[in-house]
């Protein structure tokens, strides 16, 4: 039950990621590597708001101490101008170049942002102030963090009202019109140019609040920070199967327990965590190419 309840915890983060990458991948058929940095860049956001002091460049620069929510805000707002940014900058003007043009484009964003990370903030972790919260959960005989439970509520929470957005407003619509048909969405008045920038927006304020879970969860930030959690999450998505919100989400949930279990029960299994969950995805691939919740998709040629 402890290792259970530590994978929910941890699949909770990978599977808001994990969404990330699928509503994108959903619209533009491409996966945007960038949310890994942007993961970074909402956790660097609000710590560097939240503080009254802070080594930027290697200078010393006064912050400005806000409040936690104001804080959060500011670190979910700057990973969703990063995605904007990156969408209008790097990807617009390869909309119809070829799909391998794109993915290049994805790596080559990713790397760069870290290097700017880096610059900014270091290679060493950045300690991360954790919010009291109290002593952990007595459950079915494990001790359960308080933090833990905040951070899966969050994450299904955040999850479900993304699902809601989707599935019910307009806008959420326009986003299904056009993963489905671009031509047709523009014929039917849709701005496709508009709703594939909010999608960006909404799929990195996702990345970014699972970079704020995550650093509150282990209590650091770092310039590296959101590689490994980044191809995870993709994981996640392959394994839910990716295009689909809830799929990913579960996806993350899979992944993170069964990552858990095998560290604990494994013979050395902290050590080959990474490698399960790579495992894990090839399984699934040969099993299920679609993903535990995919749909089979069918071209006519």
């Amino acid at each position: 039950m402890q290792e259970i309840i530590n994978g929910l915890a941890v699949g909770g983060i990978y599977g808001l990621l994990a969404v990330a990458f699928s509503v994108v991948y959903g619209v533009l058929g491409m996966v945007n590597f960038a949310f890994g940095e942007i993961f970074m860049f909402g956790a660097f956001g609000a710590l560097v708001a939240g503080q009254t002091n802070s080594v930027i460049a290697g200078n010393s620069v006064d912050g400005a101490a806000l409040p936690s929510w104001l804080a959060i805000l500011i670190g979910l707002l700057l990973g969703s101008i990063i995605g904007w940014l990156i969408e209008r900058i790097a990807y617009r003007p390869l909309r119809t170049a070829p799909i391998l043009s794109m993915l290049i484009t994805a790596i080559a964003v990713s790397m760069l942002l870290r290097a700017i990370a880096t610059f900014l903030f270091g290679a060493a972790q950045v300690p991360v102030p954790r919010a009291e919260l109290g002593a952990p959960v007595e459950f079915l005989g494990a001790r359960v963090q308080r933090i833990d439970l905040v951070v899966l509520a969050v994450a299904v929470l955040v999850t479900l009202a993304f699902w809601a957005v989707i599935r019910f407003t307009p806008i959420g619509r326009a986003i299904r019109a056009t993963a489905e048909d671009k031509d047709a969405a523009r014929l039917m008045g849709i701005g496709v140019d508009r709703v594939i920038s909010t999608t960006f927006v909404l799929g990195s304020a996702m990345a970014a609040v699972a970079g704020l879970l995550y650093s509150q969860r282990y209590g650091f930030a770092a310039a590296t920070m959101g590689f490994i959690p980044g191809l995870k999450a993709l994981v996640a998505a392959v394994l839910g199967g990716i295009g689909s919100i809830p799929g990913a989400f579960v996806g993350g949930l899979v992944l993170g327990v069964s990552e858990e279990l095998a560290a604990a029960y494994v013979p050395q299994g902290s050590a080959y965590r990474d490698v399960i969950a790579f495992g894990i995805l090839v399984i699934i691939l040969w099993l299920r190419p679609q993903g535990l919740l995919g749909r089979r998709e069918v071209q006519k040629v």
